[in-house]
This record gives C-alpha cells, structure tokens and sequence, in this order.
C-alpha cells in the first residue's frame, strides 16, 4: 500500500454547489498510517465539556418540550430534576437533557485581509456565524390536498407576511407537496412571490369528489380499517341511491341492499387507496424539506400549509418524520389553511357530495362528515406539538397565524431516553412529560413514538450519524478536535480555502492486534454558502496501525488533516467532522470564512 503522512492531500469528492440531500457519505478515501512514518508538527488540543450527546447511546428517544405559563409565556429556568418521563406508563430515565435558545449569537466580524497578515491559519476565520443567516423559514404548501379556495388564501395571506414580518437575516423557501414550481432558500422574495403567483391544485390521483358514487376518505377508512357498521351502512345507503337502486318497500329491496352491499368495499378500498397515495406524496415532500433544513446553519422552521388530509393508516410514516426533525434541530408548524371551521354541508368546495337519503342516514352521514372535517388535520398537527411546533387552525387571520408558526419558540428543553427491552415490532410507545410541580405550568411534548420494525445495520446508522452531524448547525465535542481555515486568492474570481483539522488521540480506545494499535476515523468537510448551500465536501477514512512506539509519538502530536476547496469570494460556513468508529464519538465544529470581493 502506498505510504501517506497524515496531512497528505488526497483524492476527494466534491460536490459543486450540489443540495444538501444529494450529499453521501459513502465516498471514502483510506489512509493507512505505519511505524516508518515521521510524525506530524506538535499541535495543541484542548477538552471541552461536552454538549447534548446523541453517539453514546443506541435507541434514542428524542422529545422535545416546551413549558409555558398561564399567560403563554415560554419558561426557561427548569432543570433536569424538574421533569418526570413515562414510556407506556413506566418512568424512564432522562439521560441527555439541555436548555435550547435558539436565537443565534452575534459574531463578531471576521479580520479583513488587510488586519491579517497573509498566510495566516486564522485569515478571514471566525468562530461564529455572523455572516450566514440567522432564520431560515420553509413554506410547505400542499398543493397534492388542497383546494384552489384554501391556497388563494394562503396565498394572500403569505404575501402580506413578506412585506411585514421578516427580516435581513432571514431566509425564505416555498416547497410544494407536488414538487412543482418550488424555490430554494433565498432572501429575492420576487422569487417566491412568483412561485406564489403559480400555485393550484396539483392532485397526483383524479378523484371525482363531485361524483355521487366516490365515498369520502374518512368513512372508506373506518369500513375497511374499523369494519364501521354505521359507516358501512351509510355507504351502502348512498350506493344504493346513486345507483337508482332504492328498492324500499318493493320485492326486490334484498336483491338491491345486496347489490350495494358488495360494492361498498370496493368503493372504500379506492377511495382509501387514493387518498393514502396523495397523503403518502405529502408526508415525502415534509420529510425530504426536514432533511434539506437539517444542512442549514440557522434557525429552521418548517411550516406546513395546508387542509389537512388523513393520516389514520400512516401513524408509522408520522412518528419517522417527528424523530427525524427531532435530531436535526427543525421544528415543524402547520397552519390549517381552510381557516374558521364551517359546518361540511355549508362549505361544498371542501366536502364530497352526498346523494339524498332518508333521514336516519343523512343523519349518520353528516356525522361522518363533521368527524372527517376535524379529522382530517390531525397528522399535520401531531408533525407539529411533537416536534415542539405551532399548530395554527379554527381561524381566519391566516396572515397571523403565519407570523405565529414562523416565530421560534423562545426556549425549548431537549429530552431523550433510552427504552429498556424495546420490542422491535413497531408498535406504539406512548409518552407522558410531567413537572415534578406543575404550578399551572402547561407542557407541549411529543406524545409517542413507535418502536422499530427491524435491528438498526450498524453500518447505515453510522452513515446516518455522520450525516446528521454534517448537516446539524449544532457543535459537538466528544472528541478533542481543534479547526482552522485559511484562504488565499488564485485570481481575481477565485479564492482557494483551506481547513486544516487536528485530533487528539488521547481519548481514544486503541484495539491491540499483535504489535498494532487499531482504530479507524472518519473525518468529514463540508463547505456551506451564505444561504445554506451545499458548495463543496470531502470525506477521508484513517485507519490507524500503530506500533506502541509510534503510537506514544501520535500521542504527543496529534492527527492532522487538511481539505482544500476552490470557491468565488463570498460568506461561507465551514463544517468539520470527526467520528471515531470504534467508540461511535463524534465532534463537529463550525467556522466562517468571510472572502472579500476584489
């Protein structure tokens, strides 16, 4: 094998100014680090207390909490000893707990190239990120569910909160369900208003909810799912009529009931097949936009528009998004966007039509119609309070409840546990927060998760955790790593940044083989551009073989690694992760470049 020092530069991939979720972390380039080599320049390391950890522990739990008092006000001097967790009734205990502000620091401006001598590590480096944004806001309509009524709405009301609600520091992206006419993250609001100006129902699936035969979503789900006699004997009505088959009070009044009777779920199963496709199309475009925000460096929050539609059958689907915002830092908000309730009957643009019956059924049928219609928002709100989000319905001011469901929470305590004996049979696992002294304190918590369905591969999960690091504003210090950059002008268009990283090998936990010392490290850079942008990454894997002497010398001097990437002038922030294989630790750090245009 060919021999490197650990500061070599090596082949790399490189992604230009590719989206976030196109990253992989598959891509490794090994070292293999022997005796023969000298060791690198003695470079200091230093411990920091480490952060909210989520690498030590396997099946973690993640809630997050938000308490408030009477009047609404965000509480913020709670601590660990004050919450009690229950998972099925059973108390748990809270192994990981921190305090989230999620209003970001202040930096201070990075030294010009005239204050700092050429050259330098620190050139242009700041620890902060003063030159990224600071609030990062993705507008979710569901165009796949939504009525042209309801995004007209929206619309009006989105509009009126650009001109009056954000400020410089924000970053503005509108997404659709159906993944048309979208715009990324940006602060050219013309932009999003002329993707606003595009929207219109966009339905993956050509439901008739007009026709007399199609049986809404809601009663399809309780005939199939539930074996609902009064919703079957609604549907059966309904058939019945539209079909001109009444038969009541004639002699072939069986043969008729029975006609109906076997078409009822057929009609169910098409019409619950249908709506779980255009739901399923809606819960992919929130989960993909959760792992797009996951890369941004700020503030992020997620808010979802629209009329809701049923999530009974994809309670799973659910509980996988709310974990993942959960640990990538994104709290999701809805917004119900049909606004005041109104009866189903007074609002035909949102209900299915419904053929005349006699009293009884009408009757059931309204019932029906009326539990749907409440319903029908359920997931979206669920995505919201168990990610410690808004959920914004039952009026009409859609322009305040936009500026509601944008706003952070103020404060947020970050909880997670580990369940004993976890069945992997993904069934569902209730939560209960509780104050030790409640005080006429109110907490909005996640209420359940379900357990998996399958034993996690561990090579996906560290794939997955080192994604999760890279694409995570957060900064985390398992491991001792130290981060600086540097940056030089090629031309008059393009700068050259280098990130040099250094580990220290003191707390790593060596395998012995034979006369070597074993352990494998993953280092991960990955440059961001001033609105969250993915420019450029590169991924290298050490495997360290050290015989104790050398090792007593790498002991002293540390690891050293250094990435280069070739980017115009701007504002960039610089991620750097370490991830020990063995031990699963992981560090990352932040930096900002600040490049001066010619």
């Amino acid at each position: 094998m060919q021999k490197f020092t650990p500061d070599s530069r090596l082949g790399f991939a490189s992604f230009s100014r590719a989206p976030a979720l196109l990253i992989s972390c598959a891509i490794l380039v090994a070292i293999s680090i022997r005796a023969q080599q000298s060791p690198p320049q003695e470079v200091s390391s230093h411990e920091v207390e480490p952060t909210f950890k989520l690498q030590s522990e396997r099946n973690l739990v993640m809630v997050r909490v938000v308490v408030r008092d009477s009047k609404g006000a965000v509480m913020e001097n709670l601590h660990k000893e004050d919450f009690q967790l229950f998972d099925r009734g059973k108390p748990q205990d809270i192994l990981h707990f921190s305090l989230e502000k999620p209003a970001v620091k202040t930096a201070s401006p990075a030294p010009s190239p005239a204050q700092a001598a050429p050259g330098t590590e620190d050139e242009g480096e700041t620890t902060e990120t003063g030159g990224t944004p600071r609030r990062f806001v993705g507008l979710y309509f569901d165009d796949v569910n939504s009525t042209f009524e309801n995004l007209a709405r929206s619309r009006d009301a989105t509009n009126r909160f650009l001109s009056k609600s954000l400020t410089p520091g924000d970053r503005v992206g509108l997404f659709t369900s159906s993944g048309q006419k979208q715009v990324d993250f940006t602060d050219d609001l013309a932009q999003i208003r002329q993707a606003l100006d595009l929207l219109h129902p966009r339905p993956i699936i050509g439901t008739d909810a007009e026709s007399c035969m199609t049986l809404p979503p809601y009663e399809a789900f309780l005939i199939v799912d539930h074996q609902d006699p009064v919703a079957t004997q609604v549907a059966t009505q309904q058939i019945m009529v539209c079909s001109n088959c009444i038969g009541e009070g004639t002699a072939d009044e069986k043969a008729c009931v029975s006609q109906a009777q076997g078409q009822v779920m057929s009609q169910a199963l098409t019409s619950l097949q249908s709506s779980e496709t255009q739901a399923r199309a809606a819960l992919r475009g929130v989960e993909s936009l959760v792992r797009r925000m996951a890369s941004l460096p700020g503030q992020r929050s997620l808010v979802i528009i629209s009329g809701g539609f049923l999530t009974d059958t994809l309670r799973f689907d659910l509980d996988q998004i709310v974990d993942r915002a959960l640990r990538n830092g994104v709290v999701i908000n809805a917004l119900d966007a049909r606004g005041l309730y109104t009866d189903p009957f007074d609002a035909p643009n949102d209900s299915f039509q419904v053929a005349p019956m006699n009293p009884a059924s009408q009757g059931q049928s309204h019932m029906l119609l009326v539990q749907s219609a409440r319903v029908q928002a359920d997931g979206i709100r669920d995505l919201a309070l168990n990610t410690g989000g808004t959920f914004f319905n039952n009026d009409n001011d859609l322009e305040a409840g936009l500026r509601k469901t944008a706003a952070m929470p103020a404060a947020y305590y970050l909880l997670a546990f580990s369940p004993q004996n976890l069945k992997l049979d993904g069934a569902f696992h209730p939560i209960t927060v509780k104050l030790v002294s409640s005080r006429g304190l109110q907490v909005q918590a996640r209420r359940g998760y379900y357990a998996p369905k399958k034993p996690a591969d561990p090579a996906v999960e560290e794939k997955e955790e080192i994604r999760e690091a890279v694409f995570s504003q957060d900064e985390t210090h398992e491991l001792p790593i130290d981060v600086h950059t540097q940056f030089f002008m090629k031309d008059q268009v393009n700068a050259r940044v280098t990130v040099i990283t250094r580990i220290d090998l003191h707390p790593l936990r060596f395998r012995k083989d034979a006369d070597r010392n074993l352990d494998s490290l993953t280092f991960v850079t990955v440059v961001f551009d001033r609105d969250g942008h993915v420019v450029s990454g590169e991924e290298k894997a050490v495997e360290l073989r050290l015989r104790d002497v050398n090792l007593d010398r790498y002991m002293q001097s540390g690891i050293t690694m250094k990435s280069a990437f070739d980017v115009p002038p701007g504002t960039y922030l610089v991620r750097s992760i370490v991830r020990d294989s063995d031990s699963g630790e992981i560090s990352g750090l932040n930096r900002t470049v600040e490049i001066p245009y010619p």
